[in-house]
């Protein structure tokens, strides 16, 4: 059991959720500790009496926790009771969330390993996991800029990598060198001077040769391409996720989502899609992972 009031090592994988508490986040104030099995988180923990009958809350958390890609389950704990809940992208209500765990009358000291093994109530087909919902939106951004804009294949994959990683940067108050706080990120991509301050920042500040673009290209992009862009760059107002779920940029925050599923979901385009040899490939989501993993 990892306790989010004690401070200790074991808590260094959840630092987005401290560092959102520790901010004011009043949805996650909730969110008490974690239940491990075998190293790797299985039950979030939340009290009872922080959520009171606020469904919109336990929804919101549920998304939140969510972003992280790693535990399955959400549990309410109250007095003498523990609800557990799917943990997931989705938006279906509190009823249709709620696990039957299935642990049979004066056996419940058994609730946590029967949730480990057997892992009741997951969804099979249609969960949609963080890393699918990343890709499918970075595949859509750059399909756009080819199809739609006429932007060639290598400028298109690398102006969607600069905007997706200043929009992490952004979600996770990364920007503070480049004089803009996170309500201003929005509009790093919006037009041509905006797109080319910010990339000569990401070339400053990341050593270069972080995903090249042609000479001039902002210059020769058209209207509709920095839409495309500016859309990566926006989020929910005050950071508030809705409570129904559609794959939209705006429904992310990367502030939660782990950076090596940046990195994943680049590299698997790269290579269903990018029209270069698979070296190249390899060096070029290598040097994405190396540009993350600086952060």
């Amino acid at each position: 059991m990892r306790l989010l009031d004690v401070d200790e090592p074991g808590l260094l994988p959840y630092a987005t959720l401290l560092t959102a508490r520790d901010s004011g986040d009043e949805d996650l104030q909730a969110l008490g500790g974690i239940y491990e099995w075998q190293g790797t988180p299985l039950v979030f923990l939340v009290a009872a009496d922080r959520l009171g009958e606020d469904e919109a809350k336990l929804q919101r958390i549920r998304r939140v926790l969510a972003m992280r890609g790693d535990a399955p389950y959400l549990g309410v704990v109250g007095p003498g009771r523990l609800d557990i809940y799917h943990i997931s992208l989705d938006d279906r209500r509190t009823v249709e969330a709620r696990v039957d765990v299935g642990v049979a009358a004066g056996q419940e000291v058994a609730t946590l390993a029967h949730l480990a093994n057997a892992r009741p109530g997951l969804p099979t087909g249609h969960r949609q996991w963080i890393s699918q919902v990343v890709l499918k939106l970075l595949g859509d951004s750059i399909d756009t800029l080819k199809t739609t804009c006429g932007v060639d294949d290598d400028d298109a994959i690398s102006l969607v990598g600069r905007a997706l990683f200043t929009r992490f940067l952004g979600d996770r108050h990364l920007l503070g060198s480049l004089g803009v706080d996170i309500l201003a990120t929005a509009c790093l991509f919006d037009d041509a001077a905006s797109a080319a301050k910010t990339s000569q920042w990401l070339d400053v500040t990341f050593n270069g040769d972080f995903l090249p673009t042609s000479s001039g290209i902002w210059e020769r992009l058209p209207l509709d391409a920095f839409k495309v862009l500016g859309d990566i760059l926006r989020r929910a107002p005050g950071g508030q996720l809705r409570l129904g779920w559609e794959e939209r940029w705006d429904n992310l925050d990367f502030a939660h989502i782990p950076v090596g599923v940046l990195s994943q979901a680049y590299e698997h385009y790269l290579h269903r899609h990018a029209p270069v040899p698979r070296d190249n490939q390899d060096e070029r989501a290598a040097s994405i992972k190396m540009r993350i993993a600086t952060c």
